[in-house]
């Protein structure tokens, strides 16, 4: 019995190793374009956390940032001018798609702010 259990117990663990890679590249897939944005420095990624560096002399970016992120129903709070994206593991392939094109749209509507 305990065999068993030990066995279901590693084929479990695999499966959820496999499910967060599989989640992991679907998240740099969909965060590549970000990389490109002439504002967007040393995008990276653990796992499934991503980061990037946003190249903006601005103390009120976070709060702004958080600001525009809620009107699109994401909830991310940036520390200084660095976004994480730490989304759940049970986020569907395109809900992550949707979390990379509203990033993206936060981040331009926060920096046109900026610009204005």
């Amino acid at each position: 019995m305990l065999a068993h259990n030990a066995h279901n117990a590693h084929k479990a663990h695999k499966a959820h190793k496999a499910h967060k890679a599989h989640k992991a590249a679907l998240l740099r897939e969909a965060f590549e374009p970000l990389a490109q944005h002439v504002s967007v420095k040393n995008l990276r990624q653990r796992s499934t956390i991503l980061a990037f560096d946003v190249d903006i002399d601005d103390r009120t970016f976070s709060r702004r940032f958080f600001a525009n992120a809620l009107a699109r129903e994401l909830l991310m709070r940036p520390i200084g001018t660095t976004v994480y994206a730490m989304p759940p593991y049970i986020l569907s392939d395109d809900e992550i798609a949707l979390l990379a094109t509203r990033t993206r749209d936060t981040l331009d509507a926060t920096l046109s702010e900026h610009a204005a």
